[in-house]
Order: structure tokens, then sequence, then C-alpha cells
């Protein structure tokens, strides 16, 4: 029988080798937070581990495992053993936890052995990896210096962390939110609990020390505390704020086209406006698309609103408005660059600034993307 566990000094390399892990908490746990790379395959459903959670507190653990052997019995517990040796089959090298490396997994590797399958389970479970996890990003930001793109509201920050990525290394906070980082930057996805953000983010600092000279700044972008709901951790975003800048230069006309690629262009709305033929059906489908990413640009605006001013929010609703009403009458989308032009003005743009006056950032280097992709590429690799 393998009871073979994984040890807090063997973590970094099984979070850097991308090994699959199956979660055998209940639904409920591993939604609240989970290690990355891992599904949920459960040896208890919410319900039965409430239920064996009840007769602990009252009866107390032997009258609780008991009660768990005989729920998870006869079909049950071969059709969760089955799914477990689907996986494992389909995804060599797997790895088992629970919350602290208890029962739950040592049960699911006994029930894996007697099925022929051996696979390890970790040491201390989700609670002892969590902890590893916050002890690296700690460390990273007592460590590490970070170098930050920073620039006005569409001056092409992400996309510039994208083009560097493949020679210099870079930590796309945004990506790891899911969230574009200002009023009108949700997506369609949902974003990831606030737990969840802070191991991905580890990671990220776990992969860059692993092959980054600590002489090398990684690139982040600049990005205010809150991303959408997610909230960066404290030592990480003092360690962001202290950092040197690489500031993007670009004209306004280039930024407001930036901007209109990203919310309108790139949108089913920018999709469906190319003159084409379409069904009736497929009409009406776009229309309910296009009210529903307007309605949204709304809210966007009238969650600003307090900073942004009534007399400037109602401009801009008109405008929208306009830009609604000539998409839906003719499938032009052009128009919407009239509330984006003064968004940047009335609102991103002073704000920006008066952000950047406040923390005194130290600029490293200035200028438009081309110059700053070739800046980075002159230091020292």
């Amino acid at each position: 029988m393998s009871n073979e566990r994984i040890p807090i000094e063997q973590y970094k390399s099984l979070f850097l080798s991308g090994a699959p892990l199956i979660d055998v908490r209940a639904p409920v746990e591993f939604a609240q937070g989970h290690l990355p790379h891992a599904v949920n395959i459960p040896i208890l459903n919410d319900e039965e581990r409430a239920l064996i959670g009840t007769t602990y507190k009252h009866e107390g653990q032997e009258a609780a495992i008991a009660l768990g052997y005989k729920i998870v019995s006869g079909d049950v517990k071969a059709d969760r053993v089955q799914r477990w040796k689907d996986f494992v089959q389909t995804h060599p090298g797997s790895v088992v936890y629970c919350f602290r490396g208890g029962k739950r997994s040592q049960i699911t590797q006994a029930w894996l052995a007697e099925a022929g399958i051996s696979v390890p389970i970790i040491a201390g479970g989700y609670k002892k990896a969590r902890q590893f996890f916050s002890d690296q990003l700690n460390k990273f930001c007592s460590q590490r210096e970070l170098l930050v793109v920073s620039g006005p509201t569409g001056s092409g920050k992400t996309e510039l962390l994208k083009e560097v990525s493949g020679f210099y290394p870079t930590m796309d906070l945004e990506l790891l939110a899911r969230h574009r980082g200002s009023a009108f930057g949700s997506l369609p996805v949902h974003q990831p609990t606030q737990i969840d953000f802070e191991i991905a983010l580890a990671l990220e600092c776990l992969k860059i020390e692993d092959k980054t000279p600590l002489s090398i700044r990684p690139l982040v972008e600049d990005e205010s505390r809150l991303i959408g709901r997610i909230c960066q951790p404290k030592p990480f975003f003092e360690r962001l704020r202290s950092s040197e800048v690489l500031w993007l230069e670009e004209a306004f006309e280039t930024r407001v086209e930036n901007i209109f690629t990203d919310y309108v262009l790139n949108t089913d709305i920018g999709e469906g406006s190319s003159p084409q033929f379409r069904c009736a059906e497929e009409e009406e489908i776009l229309r309910g698309q296009a009210l529903k990413l307007f309605a949204k640009y709304r809210e966007s605006v009238l969650s600003i609103r307090r900073k942004l001013g009534g007399l400037r929010s109602q401009e801009i609703l008109a405008d929208l408005q306009t830009a609604e009403s000539q998409f839906l009458a003719h499938g032009d989308i052009q128009s919407n660059k009239v509330w984006i032009e003064k968004l940047l003005s009335y609102y991103y743009d002073p704000l920006y600034l008066s952000s950047l006056e406040r923390r005194q950032v130290r600029v490293l280097f200035k200028g438009p993307r081309h110059e700053v992709v070739s800046f980075l590429k002159s230091l020292p690799q």
C-alpha cells in the first residue's frame, strides 16, 4: 500500500512542475480557494461533509469516522474511486490533497492503492501549502525589486507586457485577476477568489525566482491596490509602488484607438459591425449583445459619477445612447470614440496624473512603446 507523502521541502519543485492535483475536499471548500492545477473530485460532497461535521460535534471523532465510511460505501465508494482512477490514468504524476493532509487524502490514497494505483499526498495539505505560498510571496517582496510600466489609460501597458514577455520576465496582474483594472474593466469570466489570486501571484513569483537572477527586475503593470474586487497583498503592492517606472508616452489619438479596439472593436458589436448577410435570428442575437454591452458601459459611468461629476456623467451617458442608436440603426461603431475621448479627458487623465504626482514616482525611462521595448532589450539579461 502506498503511503508516500510530499513534505514541505519538496513543495517548490512540486508546484513548479505543474503536477496535476486532485483536491478531495468538499466543493464548498474548493470554491473558497484551491492549489494551482487542481481539480475537485471530492471524497465527500457538501451535504455529507456537513452531516459528518455535525456528528463529530455532538458524538465525537469515532462516530464521525464511522458515519463517513457508512456514507461512502458500496456503489458510492466505487463511483468515487473510479473518478479518481480515470483522472490519474489520464494525468500521470497526479497528487492528492485535502485540508490538512489527514483522513480524507489518506483514505483516498489507500483506496486507490487497493485499486492498484499509487499516488502521493501533500503532507500538511491545503493549509500548509497555502502558508508556503504566503511565505514565498513575502520572501519575494523583501528580496526583489520590480520595474513598473506606467502611463495614462490606453497607452498600451498590457500589450507591452505581452510583447516583451518573450525576452524579459513579466507579471500580468490583470491576467491573474481576470480584470482590466478600471471601472470599465470587467470581463465575461468571473474573477478568482482573493485566496486563489494570492496563490497564483505567489506561484508567478516562485517561477521568476527559479529562473531569473536577483539582479533582474521583473516587469509589472502599474495598478491600483484594487483590481476589480481583487486586492493586491500589501507587501506586493508596497513593493510595486516603491519601484522605478518605465513611462509609456503615447499620443492622445493613439490611446483613444487602443481603448476603442479593446472595448468596442474586439467585442461582439465590433465583430458584428462589418457588412455581411445575416438572417433575422442572427440580427436579434447581435442586437441583444449590443444592448447588454451598452448597458454595462452605462453602469460603469454611473459607478464613477461622483468623481466624474453630474453634468459630465450625463454628457457621456448621452454620447453612449447616441453610439448605441447608431449601431442598432446602421451597424456604426465609430461614434463610440466620442465618449471614449471624453472619458479620457474628463476622468482618467486627471485621475492618473494626480495620482502620480502624489506618489512622486521615479521614472527610469520615458518614451513611446517601441522605445520602451528597445530600452528593455538593452538591459543586462
